[in-house]
């Protein structure tokens, strides 16, 4: 028997659907892996805040009932590409899990040359949304710049210390693993610390999320 109820992602799913046929990969997943007979439960997120429920028949989900869920807050994140691949990933799924808002993936003085693969990206999301059964798939977007207008708040070892009633901030960046530049620190209105010591990008950024959600 399941222990758990296993989330699919699905964004076409709405209030209309009354039976949601399903991919081979899919079918794969829930009756290889998880082992799924027919009239188990099934949860499918569309990933715009609807979590349906249905029964595994016939190779797709009847959907019975359906849950509507706003979001908490609105974090919009700046992150740089991380060259070791494993560590990039675990950002990614982490900030998913979190339900971050929108994750901007870009490119910083410091950052080392890296080719993105956007689809890569968006699996591991995907991956992240159905390992934790959330109704929130995050906007991801890459962008070759940061955008100040948007970020105007970032982390760094320099900044001012983060004090229990300072305002939370929705829209921050997260440094490289070699730090800001000079000219990108001035480009910031605010900058806050999150240690007195060097934090690893990765955990920088989900200890933000964390801190500010």
């Amino acid at each position: 028997t399941i222990m758990f109820t296993p989330t699919i992602y699905f964004p076409e799913i709405d209030s209309k659907t009354q039976t949601m046929p399903l991919e081979d990969s899919k079918l794969h997943h829930l009756r290889k892996v998880l082992r799924m007979k027919d009239f188990d439960n099934v949860n499918i997120s569309n990933g715009q805040g609807q979590l349906f429920t249905g029964k595994f028949v016939n190779d797709s989900v009847q959907i019975i009932t359906q849950k509507n869920f706003q979001r908490k807050n609105k974090i919009c994140i700046f992150i740089p590409y991380l060259r070791e691949k494993n560590r990039f990933r675990f950002m990614v799924e982490k900030l998913t899990e979190l339900n971050v808002n929108k994750i901007y993936i870009g490119k910083t003085e410091n950052t080392q040359n890296t080719k993105v693969d956007i689809l890569k990206i968006h699996n591991w999301a995907i991956s992240a949304l159905e390992q934790s059964g959330t109704p929130f798939f995050p906007n991801i977007e890459v962008t070759e710049t940061i955008d100040y207008s948007i970020f105007d708040t970032c982390f760094d070892i320099t900044g001012g210390v983060l004090k229990k009633d300072s305002p939370k901030v929705h829209n921050f960046a997260i440094g490289p693993e070699g730090g800001w530049s000079p000219e990108e620190l001035s480009n910031f209105k605010f900058k806050y610390k999150l240690s007195d010591f060097s934090l690893r990008t990765d955990t920088a950024a989900i200890s933000a999320v964390s801190l500010m959600m």
